[in-house]
């Protein structure tokens, strides 16, 4: 049986609107490109270090802003806290879209804006105990215990193991990239919106940790490639409605 049999009756009989077939292959062949581009940058060069050694104070061997008020109390924890506030808020609106009153939130678009806003987090926290890797503070290099090793390095023997790959904090952010699908029968506004809003929070998260020492840059890059690959996958599980309105022709005078 399909787990979407109870669909509101506003879909009924109608089936999943879905997007031609071209745009998927785009965002596939866009998201293999980049996967290629980002193992070429990070794990050929040593740029992940060299940027973090701008945050870094050798003589006191820490990273300043670590504890700093704004980063920690506003960036970090409040920050976080108040992206999932709002996701419970947006949880509300995406009932109503299932239900069948909102017109410009489908009854599939809300199943995968709910299902995205909880998923892409969940999945950043379940990945992070599974790759081991380090975060930039617990690295030999600054002022940490663990020599420092690629993506695609095999880790040392002997070691605890590390939870800072992807960049859980920036997936806090990066969540909000599903109303960038979710958003697309409402215009291309709004769906651009929604995606603007997801990469700016992300990349400000991400970008304040790794001020703080908790990330390289490549774990949020890597957070954000995730957090799409995870909206185009629920996007097509749910059958969600990828088509942007047609514009309406001006009327003949």
């Amino acid at each position: 049986m399909s787990s979407f049999a109870a669909m509101p009756a506003t879909e009924s009989g109608a089936g999943p609107r879905r997007h031609p077939t071209r745009w998927w292959v785009a965002q596939w062949l866009m998201l293999t490109l980049t996967a290629a581009v980002l193992l070429v940058l990070f794990e050929l060069t040593d740029i992940d270090r060299q940027l973090t050694q701008v945050f870094y104070d050798p003589a006191a061997r820490a990273f300043p802003l670590r504890q700093h008020w704004f980063f920690d109390a506003v960036l970090h924890r409040g920050a976080k806290q108040a992206s999932y506030l709002l996701v419970v808020a947006c949880l509300w609106l995406c009932w109503r879209g299932w239900r069948g009153e909102l017109s410009w939130l489908p009854p599939r678009n809300a199943l995968l804006a709910a299902l995205g806003m909880l998923l892409i987090p969940l999945t950043t926290t379940l990945l992070k105990h599974a790759t081991n890797r380090y975060c930039p503070w617990d690295i030999v290099d600054f002022g940490g215990f663990a020599p420092y090793s690629g993506l695609l390095h095999a880790l040392p023997p002997g070691l605890r193991p590390g939870q800072c790959f992807p960049a859980g904090h920036s997936s806090a952010g990066f969540l909000w990239l599903v109303w960038a699908l979710a958003l697309r029968p409402a215009g291309p506004l709004p769906a651009r919106a929604g995606l603007a809003a997801g990469v700016v929070a992300g990349l400000v998260l991400g970008l304040a940790r790794m001020a703080q020492g908790a990330h390289f840059l490549s774990h949020t890059v890597w957070t954000l490639w995730l957090a799409w690959v995870l909206c185009l996958l629920l996007a097509w599980a749910v059958g969600a409605d990828l088509r942007l309105p047609r514009p309406v022709p001006a009327k003949a005078v």
